[in-house]
């Protein structure tokens, strides 16, 4: 998977939320007179429960830890040639090559994309970040490159029956002019991948396909036989 954390701040405030109800849930009641002797031993136990089951330090913990879908993303870390295909209106394509690195970052969450090609006779240089959000249960990326000043926002999922992950978002071309994406990524094999991408084109006009992006896995010496 190719195209395509949490601030301290917002887990701070995050953590403060879970943990309100336990605060309040412990703190002692006033007493009214009332014998409470026989029923000291069993509220210590349901108060023990309830703190075990909200714990909010492991209930983070779990949102935080990255699981099969983060390792699935892993394997495609390495080195690929690329071979672009990109229409700017129906009919042939212009077409380049190009290049992208793929490397592992923050302990195995997300997988950061260096791309490198030429566009209409110009360098193209574009970055990428993906992942799988635990919380949202959705693969999520950014991208950014030289063409522009934004960032691009995608989320979507994957099909495990067709090895392919579809991604979509929203792009702001021009102040108020917003065009849909979506994008494919689909597994041919482990060295191999075939990106598409598709825009429509204002309110109501129909997808139009406007990339794609053969990903092949360049082998080291020591691979390659």
């Amino acid at each position: 998977m190719k195209r395509f954390g949490y601030l301290l701040g917002a887990m701070a405030v995050c953590g403060f939320a879970l943990m309100v109800p336990s605060v309040i849930a412990d703190e002692p009641k006033a007493d009214h007179g009332h014998d409470h002797a026989g029923h000291d031993h069993a509220d210590h136990e349901h108060k023990d429960g309830d703190a075990a089951a909200t714990d909010p330090m492991e209930e983070m913990a779990k949102y935080a830890a990255p699981g099969p879908q983060h390792a699935m993303l892993q394997k495609a870390v390495g080195t690929w040639k690329t071979e672009i295909k990109h229409w700017m209106e129906p009919g042939e394509p212009m077409e380049s090559t190009g290049k992208s690195v793929i490397k592992s970052v923050m302990d195995g969450r997300y997988i950061e994309e260096h791309f490198t090609s030429d566009m209409m006779g110009q360098p193209f240089v574009g970055r990428s970040i993906l992942g799988y959000d635990n919380v949202k249960g959705k693969y999520v990326s950014i991208w950014f490159d030289n063409m522009g000043t934004g960032i691009s926002q995608m989320e979507g999922t994957y099909d495990e029956a067709t090895k392919t992950l579809t991604t979509s978002g929203i792009s702001e071309m021009k102040p108020g002019e917003k065009t849909k994406m979506r994008m494919t990524d689909k597994e041919v094999d482990k060295d191999t991948h075939m990106m598409e991408m598709y825009m429509s084109m204002g309110e109501g006009a129909p997808e139009m396909k406007v990339m794609e992006i053969k990903y092949t896995r360049e082998k080291s010496v020591a691979n390659a036989n």
